[in-house]
């Protein structure tokens, strides 16, 4: 009977990973908005009863598509940049590692966007990261803005704003830098340091993320 259980275990794992797997390149495919169950369900080569013994909602997938294979490359950017002392610079480079691993990798790219959209569909992971920075560089002089969530908000909103054009577009390097930099600017930095920030050199993990 374990042995039984063991095998149905493994069976049900391989075709949850066959799904997160299959999903992830239908939203690399179509884009966040298009994708649909029917979709998953016809590029993971399963019946929708078997779908549906793994997941109730297509956020339901999202979510764990997130958890399975968005977060790690997020939080793998995130200790790339743990070593810059400055918070202007660190938020900027974020989001340039952001644009840069999502052409690199349009499905984990798409995934992001996807789980960035809106308050119920929004990723924990991608709501909090600017926060800290924001906070650090306020309490330094560095920032100013009035309200905390008004500017987390122009961040997270930005970056998903800039991965639909590198996504969809095909927009350069340069088109992600120019974004960092307006988005500097509209945190208080001055013109000249904001240009100066975004020409500083990524942190050589870009290759490591964007393989992931």
């Amino acid at each position: 009977m374990n042995r039984r259980q063991e095998i149905g275990a493994e069976r049900r794992e391989r075709t949850r990973q066959k799904l997160l797997a299959a999903s992830a390149r239908v939203i690399a495919e179509l884009g966040e908005a298009r994708a649909n169950i029917d979709d998953f369900i016809q590029a993971a080569g399963v019946s929708r009863g078997t779908f549906y013994n793994h997941y109730s909602t297509r956020k339901e997938l999202l979510d764990d598509l997130w958890a399975s294979i968005g977060r790690a490359p997020f939080f793998q950017i995130q200790r790339a940049c743990e070593g810059l002392t400055d918070p202007a610079e660190r938020l900027a480079t974020e989001a340039r590692l952001v644009f840069a691993c999502a052409a690199r990798n349009e499905a984990w790219g798409w995934l992001v966007y996807s789980m960035s959209g809106d308050s119920e569909a929004i990723s924990e992971d991608l709501l909090q990261y600017p926060r800290p920075d924001l906070e650090i560089g306020r309490e330094q002089g560095r920032f100013r803005f009035d309200d905390l969530f008004a500017a987390r908000d122009l961040v997270v909103g930005s970056v998903r704003s800039g991965l639909r054009a590198v996504l969809q577009e095909a927009r350069s390097t340069r088109y992600g830098d120019a974004l960092c930099v307006m988005l500097l600017k509209a945190l208080s930095i001055d013109d000249d340091e904001a240009r100066e920030i975004v020409a500083r050199p990524m942190p050589e993990l870009i290759a490591q993320v964007s393989a992931n």
